[in-house]
């Protein structure tokens, strides 16, 4: 048996669907970054475990990461990964976004970055 050429195989990158994850064009990433004392870190990292999960479902929506530093005050940064700020945007603007801010304290640092690299 002969085996295929490269440019025959059914697998070549022309033949697979496009993960935003695997290419840097138009991804953007929102980061929120905001810190409270150390006495409050543990409610707050309680809650984002705890989350709701609303954002999850959103078109779009590639994954979350929450970080946060060892220090008094306690960093937090949460990162958020979409298939393009309008994407993004739409979430920004829906129901769910509003009920999951209602009530918080919007002193974080939030900011849109573009992925340029892996």
């Amino acid at each position: 048996m002969t085996p295929t050429p490269r440019s025959q195989s059914p697998t070549t990158s022309s033949h697979r669907p496009r993960n935003p994850l695997n290419s840097a064009q138009s991804i953007a990433v929102a980061i929120s970054r905001f810190s409270v004392p150390r006495t409050a870190a543990g409610d707050i990292e309680a809650r984002f475990v705890r989350r709701p999960r609303l954002v999850d479902k959103h078109q779009g929506f590639l994954g979350c990461e929450v970080l946060k530093t060892g220090s008094d005050p306690v960093t937090f940064v949460l990162i958020t990964r979409w298939e393009s700020r309008a994407k993004l945007k739409a979430y920004l603007q829906s129901a769910d976004f509003r009920s999951v801010h209602a009530g918080a304290d919007e002193g974080a640092d939030f900011r849109i970055y573009d992925l340029v690299a892996r």
